[in-house]
């Protein structure tokens, strides 16, 4: 499928920035564009995903907005657990890339980007990023 080499793609993008750019540029920017990609990632899989169920017929067109996207994911599986727990965790990461944020310790080992609800250090990142293989990887299995 397109969009799952899409969400690929964007992990090994996801992957380097978190491996190799962070650890020679340790600034907020860095960590705002993991987010963005993260982001990227659970919507080109969340697409992925509706189109399948667009091609077998359960669903007959692609909404354009995200959260709209999610809500039809969760019309569509209204019991999945897994679903609803990646569609909270996406929707977190969007409020993340979104909301008013702070620098800490920028160009050292401890950066972090403070905002109203969270710090994001370079540990929350890693973590989000399996966080984020996980789902990818279930979605994928949704679609088998």
């Amino acid at each position: 499928m397109m969009g799952e080499n899409n969400a690929s793609e964007e992990m090994k993008r996801v992957d380097h920035l978190i491996f190799v750019t962070l650890k020679y540029t340790r600034t907020v920017d860095v960590i705002r564009s993991v987010l963005q990609r993260l982001v990227s990632t659970m919507d080109f899989e969340i697409t992925d995903l509706l189109e399948y169920y667009r091609k077998k017929g359960k669903i007959s067109a692609m909404p354009a907005v995200a959260m709209v996207r999610c809500r039809k994911l969760e019309e569509l599986l209204p019991k999945d657990a897994t679903l609803k727990d990646m569609i909270d965790f996406y929707m977190h990461l969007k409020r993340l890339v979104t909301s008013d944020y702070k620098k800490k310790e920028e160009y050292r080992k401890n950066v972090a980007m403070i905002t109203k609800d969270a710090e994001i250090t370079i540990d929350t990142l890693r973590d989000y990023a399996e966080q984020t293989k996980k789902y990818i990887n279930y979605m994928t299995e949704l679609m088998k």
